[in-house]
């Protein structure tokens, strides 16, 4: 597991170039969703949730990690084009975590972990907390496949 952990990090600090470094299809778990604005007292509280067509794929841009995340819209958006700032953590335990807040006004904040093996093929886990800043207020933790590139 040290090995698949020194890999990542070297693909991670390595290569100047655009590189994909793991893709994660559907996720799947819970949300807590905030009764208030759009969530009316009787449907707030915890919910099975996902995104069937959902994908998060990490990649390195010109030695920055960045994420491309489709989610249950349909729309795939790049988290640094989206005014995103990603700062990954240090880990033990071959995980790979990054913290994500974007700018001021959405006061949204995500978390990835990733346990990834030297390919690239693991696990993802994401949480999600959006405030009562935006129209429906929540706070989720999904789970997701991940696969390397072939």
């Amino acid at each position: 597991m040290r090995i698949a952990l020194a890999a990542a990090v070297l693909l991670i600090v390595s290569d100047a170039g655009a590189q994909t470094l793991t893709e994660c299809g559907a996720s799947d778990g819970y949300a807590y969703y905030f009764s208030g604005r759009l969530v009316p007292p009787d449907k707030s509280g915890w919910q099975k949730d996902g995104i069937d067509g959902g994908r998060i794929i990490l990649n390195k841009v010109n030695g920055e990690l960045d994420l491309l995340i489709k989610d249950a819209t349909g729309s795939t958006r790049s988290v640094k084009q989206d005014g995103g700032k990603i700062f990954p953590r240090k880990t033990t335990f071959d995980l790979i975590a990054l913290t994500v807040f974007y700018e001021v006004g959405t006061d949204t904040t995500e978390e990835y972990v990733f346990q990834l093996d030297n390919r690239g093929d693991g696990t993802v886990v994401s949480t999600l907390v959006r405030p009562a800043g935006t129209r429906v207020s929540k706070m989720s933790l999904m789970t997701a496949r991940c696969r390397g590139p072939r």
